[in-house]
């Protein structure tokens, strides 16, 4: 039988101090610009939501994409903090493609989409709780 290999039986990879620092630096530019981007982030559905409230309409495909985007650059600075990447994000490397795509469905309300019963604000049979 093959012995069980586990994390303490791996000997550690050891890691220069100089790289270290730098990684420090480096990571601290990326929690600010993380911080930054959880406020972009809720600005951005502040605005779908708004959109969505004033035209009875989703969010433009456009804006959802860059949402997407944003939030593939998020994970991935997410990703280095944690050291579960080893190169740094933008602006050192490429901007990331969307980590998955767009899955918004057109055509049903979105009470459907999320399995919720649809209801028309002109349906009295609900009753008012008011």
């Amino acid at each position: 039988m093959a012995e069980d290999v586990r994390a303490a039986d791996i000997p550690a990879e050891e890691i220069e101090r100089r790289d270290t620092g730098l990684r420090i630096l480096i990571s601290l530019l990326f929690m600010v610009i993380a911080a930054l981007i959880e406020s972009l982030v809720g600005l951005i559905v502040i605005f779908e939501l708004l959109w969505s409230l004033i035209t009875r309409q989703p969010p433009r495909p456009r804006v959802r994409e860059l949402a997407n985007r944003i939030v593939a650059y998020y994970y991935r600075i997410g990703r280095y903090l944690t050291y579960n990447e080893s190169e740094p994000p933008f602006p050192f490397s490429d901007f990331p493609a969307a980590v998955e795509p767009d899955a918004w469905r057109g055509g049903g309300s979105e009470a459907e989409s999320l399995g919720l019963p649809d209801w028309d604000e002109s349906d009295d049979s609900r009753g008012s709780g008011f």
